[in-house]
């Protein structure tokens, strides 16, 4: 009996432990949907908050962009 409240001891401290080292979530991420931009290159749909700016439209990498744009 007596290791059985040991182990429940451990495992325990093992979850508390567990539960103190979880990373806050940061808050610069948007939470819930986001919106979707296709790549003018490739139609791949990124978030808008990822895609690359380009003078013809989105993209979804600068290598997209170059190589639509020239």
């Amino acid at each position: 009996m007596k290791y059985l409240f040991l182990l429940l001891i451990v495992f325990a401290g093992i979850w508390w432990i567990r539960q103190q080292r979880k990373p806050d979530q940061p808050s610069t991420k948007k939470l819930g949907p986001q919106v979707m931009l296709p790549c003018a290159h490739c139609g791949t749909h990124v978030p808008e908050d990822d895609a690359i700016r380009g003078t013809q439209g989105m993209y979804c990498s600068k290598a997209h962009r170059d190589s639509h744009e020239g």
